[in-house]
C-alpha cells in the first residue's frame, strides 16, 4: 500500500516529529510504502527513512495521500490522479486565519475528501464548520490507528 502525507514542509514542529516517527515506523512493513510531499524543502525535525518529493511530482502519485490543511486538500483534489484523498486536521487554521468560506466549503464537502480529526473536540468544531462528520479521530499520526481508518475508508 502507498501511504503519503503531502505538508507545506517537515521543519522542527509537533506535527512534523509524529509524523516522520509514524512514517519511519511503516517502513519495516515491506507492504507499506511511505512518503511525503513538501512545498517547501528544508532541514527535517528527525531524519525521515522515506521518500520526500516535492508537490509538482504529486500528478504520478497512486495511493493514499494524506492532506494536512485545506490549501494541500485542495491541491489533492484539483490533481488528477488515482488517490484515496483524505484530510487530517490537525490544527484548525480557519479559526485564526482569514480564509475563503465559499472555497473552504467546496474543500471540506467534496464527497471525494474523507476528513480526519485530531481530536473530539477537533470533531465537534468540524462537524460545526461544514456541516460533515469526521471518518475517525487520531490524536498524534498514531500508526496503527491510521493504518486502520485508510483501509476501512478507501
Amino acid at each position: 500500500m502507498n501511504i503519503a502525507a503531502i505538508v507545506n514542509d517537515l521543519s522542527p514542529s509537533q506535527k512534523s516529529f509524529y509524523l516522520i516517527k509514524t512514517f519511519n515506523k511503516f517502513i519495516d512493513d515491506v507492504s507499506i510504502s511511505p512518503s511525503v510531499f513538501q512545498s517547501r524543502s528544508c532541514n527535517p525535525v528527525i531524519q525521515p527513512l522515506f521518500s520526500c518529493r516535492q508537490t509538482s511530482s504529486l500528478s504520478s502519485y497512486n495511493g493514499v495521500i494524506i492532506s494536512t490543511s485545506l490549501e494541500d486538500a485542495e491541491l489533492t483534489l484539483r490533481t488528477s490522479n488515482n488517490t484515496d484523498k483524505f484530510l487530517y486536521v490537525w490544527d484548525l487554521s480557519w479559526l485564526y486565519n482569514p480564509i475563503r468560506f465559499s472555497q473552504a466549503m467546496q474543500t471540506l464537502r467534496n464527497d471525494n475528501l474523507k476528513i480526519i480529526a485530531r481530536s473530539d473536540s477537533h470533531a465537534s468544531v468540524i462537524k460545526n464548520f461544514c456541516n460533515k462528520p469526521v471518518v475517525d479521530i487520531l490524536s498524534d499520526w498514531q500508526s496503527d490507528k491510521l493504518l486502520n481508518i485508510v483501509r476501512t475508508n478507501k
